[in-house]
């Protein structure tokens, strides 16, 4: 029951501090945002704050890694088309902070968590020896797909949702594909 306690206090702060992220982002910008100000924006103190987060970095990663999943799972046989269609439509539904992410400086670390999570499929994968490091095609793969989303986000140029997850989907394959030796692509 304690235990249950305190991982509900536990989630109630980790919501609190990303929802003091966001705004803050929106309002400042990443560059600017220090942690002292996310852990005041959400009533928590700079302590509370590092037992949950290292770093602003690390809030931010933990902001992206579930939706992010869901663009790392295309390059296996788990992606779902479904999936990447309600994402699509979250980054458009909440486009003012997809921008603010998708660009400098945040946007390389975003690429970097989801090569991070491209890396962690590619190599259950069971397709063979790897021609070339995985973690060079996970960059790859992570690249195509921010600019995709960017490009979707920002509407230009006008892609229909379903062909832009459509083409998220099969640029992950093909790009996954060429790190097994006995690929035909």
């Amino acid at each position: 029951m304690v235990d249950q306690m305190l991982d509900r206090r536990s989630q109630r702060t980790c919501a609190a501090l990303h929802s003091a992220f966001v705004e803050l982002l929106l309002e400042q910008g990443y560059a600017t945002l220090k942690v002292g100000t996310v852990a005041d924006r959400a009533n928590v103190g700079r302590s509370t704050f590092y037992e949950h987060y290292r770093t602003k970095h690390d809030l931010l990663r933990a902001s992206i890694v579930g939706p992010f999943s869901i663009l790392a799972d295309l390059v296996g046989p788990t992606g779902s088309s479904d999936a990447v269609t309600t994402l699509l439509r979250h980054f458009r539904d909440h486009q003012q902070v997809a921008r603010v992410l998708l660009s400098w400086p945040t946007r390389p670390l975003l690429c970097q968590t989801l090569a991070n999570l491209i890396v962690e499929r590619l190599r259950r994968s069971p397709d063979g020896v790897a021609r070339i490091p995985l973690e060079l095609i996970a960059a790859q793969v992570a690249h195509a797909q921010l600019s995709l989303v960017e490009s979707w986000v920002h509407g230009r140029p006008r892609l229909d949702l379903d062909v832009a997850a459509d083409a998220l989907r099969r640029t992950a394959v093909a790009l996954a594909g060429v790190h097994n030796e006995n690929s035909t692509i």
